[in-house]
């Protein structure tokens, strides 16, 4: 092997290496910008100002959906149809639309169990955002899928979280599935 081919055998190994390069850095714009524009192409969607069809401001669900797509999206999905046999969906959810409270002590606390869902059985487990969304933030993700995706149901104000969380205690362990959720609907905190 003469200096040529010594010289050439290094060349190709860097070529090499810029390639990988090159390519780390494609997947890792894509995995950065496809959050980014998400929430871009939601906000192409959602009107600023004025009223929505749900009667919630356009404003509040376009902060919802914000909050939803950097909280909830990566386990429910971008439309709410959750993973079958995985991550229950929230379009056509009881435990969503029937009541105002239950979706609220779900998203406080998370759950941990079996419930059934539109006629399926979940058993995973979902965890507490009320240690990183303020009250306000879990009012608005809530009325958001709760107005999103096919789903009606009224809207859920900052005060309403408030209650339930006080309500709540300093209990910190999750649901332990539907049987829970169940018992706790027993006990009302919002009329």
């Amino acid at each position: 092997m003469g200096p040529t081919s010594k010289r050439d055998n290094a060349r190709d190994g860097a070529q090499s290496t810029a390639h990988v390069v090159v390519i780390m850095l494609i997947v890792a714009f894509g995995v950065l910008a496809l959050p980014w524009m998400v929430l871009r192409k939601l906000d192409a969607r959602t009107p600023t100002g004025g009223v929505a069809a749900s009667g919630v401001p356009a404003e509040d669900l376009a902060q919802g959906g914000k909050i939803y797509y950097r909280s909830c999206a990566n386990c429910h999905q971008a439309r709410g149809e959750g993973k079958p046999g995985r991550y229950p969906p929230l379009t056509g959810s009881s435990w969503l639309l029937e009541d105002k409270e239950t979706p609220i002590r779900i998203t406080l606390l998370g759950a941990a169990g079996p419930m059934e869902v539109n006629g399926a059985l979940y058993n995973d487990v979902m965890p507490n955002l009320g240690v990183t969304l303020s009250d306000e933030d879990v009012a608005l993700v809530l009325t958001y899928v709760r107005s999103s995706w096919g789903n009606s149901a009224p809207a859920i104000t900052r005060d309403e979280v408030a209650k339930v969380r006080a309500s709540l205690g300093d209990r910190m362990e999750p649901w332990a599935g539907g049987a829970a959720l169940s018992a706790a609907r027993e006990t009302r905190v919002l009329p």
